[in-house]
């Protein structure tokens, strides 16, 4: 009632027009109408003067005056309040509620020389992993990203909720793996501000670095200034510094000058490091106490309120009227423009829920396209996580896939973890699929091969092989018909924009291809020959496992820096101060 009460205490008769004015036009039928109903009344007057007086009290009752214009006055008043919303009364623009949007960190780890200082033990970089290792383990929460720096930034892990992943590739991280050594602060924020200008929720920078000069500091305050998020650094030096392994005479040492400036900027926090987890406690608190971000509501320009709902709530009173007996309207005249009124209370209206149950208006948008409004809607965890799939969003489609036992359940959850890049994951829940039910079998082992292909491309041994090339065909394949609780309207999502190949060499060999030695000079095999059997194969859980183990990305992000330093920084070159 008190919603209601403010929409009409904000009746604006200025402001007043109507959205359909053309709907006015159908007063002239409802004139009709009154006008045949009259001279009906009429006729049968005539017929009273045509029959002998002395039979009249026979053929004809007296009547009631009241009765008979009561019905005709309800009738005019509930067939206008429907032509009055059809025509779409106004007075205010939209108001838009604040959308909520969830915020994330992005961790910059420095890996410079400086950072291999023994001032603290064991050093200042295997120090910084055992923090990152101890942020994870907090659970801050949020989607965190990972990117590592020195002459020239590089993406380590984009944005992802899989901390494991993270510490595994944190805890591979050293100088040697940098193309190019130095401190480059200034490639560094233009990464950073590359990653964070797509996020919109005010979010945290994590910087983890041991030494800050005057001009990192400037450079520091004006991208804080300048940004909607905020500056977490984390500090891994002590006050009298310690020498840089390999640079004779070179002390890397903190000014408090320049640590003195940064503190004085609101939106940047300086932690020192502690030997317990407090320090990384005081940041994951801040963090904790900005998770979402709502943005604040605003009237839309372009839309206006359509407030014609309001004249149906009298108009379905009075329509319940006609069930009263001696209510003589013609019921032919009232349906047809009843249920042309409620037609036009669609999914798209102020008030969805009194026409239509929350899995049927999942059902329209879904068909619509509008995946994201479909999965809010829908009330089971299948169809939501087939809205969230069809939506880009993989996250949350494996997150409400992850407890569903049933053999499509693990099949769709296995689709899920390939988009997300956890192809392990995603061949054993393929692998329990095809056992719970064999006749998934041949997608199963299409979705295995596909994965199997586009995990050899991430890892980049198989980069620039020409067979990666029908990864996207043997995608297309497998998802088409996967998700069977709703036919797919649109292609899905191809690879993202860090793992897709856009133009593949028609020519050219790996980088890695041959081997030399003073005894023989031989190639390697891409693949292993069609007749190569492996002795007493393990199951495929536990050849991931064993994979698991002994896989350590660290060569791997070496030669991924080399490939990304030639194509984002051809120009940046060594400089006299490599740390």
């Amino acid at each position: 009632m008190k919603k209601l009460y403010d929409i009409i205490s904000g009746f604006d008769v200025q402001a007043f027009h109507f959205l359909r004015p053309a709907m006015l036009w159908l007063f002239i039928p409802l004139i009709i109408i009154v006008v045949f109903i009259v001279l009906n009344t009429r006729e049968k007057k005539k017929w009273q003067n045509i029959v002998v007086p002395h039979l009249r009290p026979y053929m004809f009752s007296k009547g009631n005056t009241k009765a008979l214009l009561l019905p005709l006055i309800f009738m005019l008043i509930g067939l206008t309040c429907m032509i009055l919303a059809l025509a779409g009364p106004t007075w205010k623009k939209r108001d838009i509620p604040g959308e909520k949007i969830p915020a994330v960190v992005l961790m910059a780890l420095d890996l410079s020389k400086s950072m291999l200082a023994e001032d603290i033990q064991p050093s200042r970089l295997e120090r910084a992993k055992m923090k990152i290792s101890d942020f994870l383990d907090l659970n801050p929460r949020v989607r965190t990203g990972l990117i590592a720096y020195a002459g020239t930034p590089h993406i380590v892990l984009p944005f992802t909720s899989d901390y494991k992943l993270l510490k595994h590739h944190a805890g591979s991280l050293d100088n040697w793996e940098m193309p190019v050594q130095g401190t480059d602060i200034t490639l560094a924020l233009n990464l950073i501000d590359t990653l964070m200008s797509r996020v919109e929720a005010p979010s945290t920078i994590l910087l983890m670095t041991d030494v800050i000069d005057d001009s990192d500091a400037s450079k520091l305050s004006d991208f804080a200034r300048n940004s909607i998020h905020r500056l977490e650094i984390l500090l891994f030096s002590t006050p009298n510094g310690a020498p840089v392994p390999g640079n004779p005479g070179v002390v890397s040492k903190q000014s408090p000058a320049a640590l003195s400036n940064l503190q004085q900027n609101e939106k940047i926090n300086i932690t020192t490091i502690t030997l317990d987890k407090s320090d990384v406690e005081q940041i994951v608190d801040r963090i904790s106490s900005h998770l979402v971000f709502e943005k604040d509501s605003k009237l839309d320009t372009k839309e206006w309120d359509d407030m014609g709902w309001l004249l149906l709530i009298p108009a379905i009173i009075i329509a319940l009227l006609w069930f009263r007996k001696g209510w003589m309207i013609q019921w032919c005249w009232l349906f047809p423009l009843l249920s042309f009124g409620l037609t036009s209370c669609g999914v798209d209206s102020k008030h969805p829920d009194w026409w239509y149950s929350k899995n049927y208006q999942g059902e329209l948008w879904y068909e619509k396209g509008e995946y994201e409004k479909a999965a809010e809607l829908f009330a089971d965890n299948a169809h939501k996580s087939a809205a969230y799939f069809k939506a880009g969003d993989y996250q949350s489609a494996a997150e409400l896939l992850a407890d569903d036992t049933t053999a499509t359940g693990k099949f769709n959850y296995g689709l899920a973890m390939a988009k997300l890049g956890d192809y392990n994951e995603a061949i054993v829940s393929f692998q329990q699929a095809a056992r719970s039910n064999p006749e998934l079998q041949g997608k199963v082992t299409r979705s295995i091969e596909a994965t199997q292909l586009l995990q050899e491309q991430a890892d980049s041994v198989l980069r620039f092989h020409p067979h990666t090339s029908s990864v996207d065909s043997i995608l297309k394949k497998t998802e088409k018909g996967s998700l069977k609780e709703r036919k797919p309207t649109s292609e899905d999502e191809q690879l993202s924009s860090d793992t897709e190949v856009k133009k593949l060499p028609t020519s050219g060999d790996r980088i890695t291809d041959e081997t030399e030695s003073n005894i023989h000079r031989g190639k390697e095999q891409k693949f292993p020959p069609k007749d190569f059997k492996m002795e007493n194969q393990m199951p495929i859980e536990t050849q991931i496992l064993m994979q698991k183990t002994n896989a350590d990305p660290g060569e791997f992000l070496h030669r991924r820096f080399e490939i990304q330093k030639n194509k984002n920084y051809p120009d940046v070159k060594q400089t006299k101060e490599n740390w």
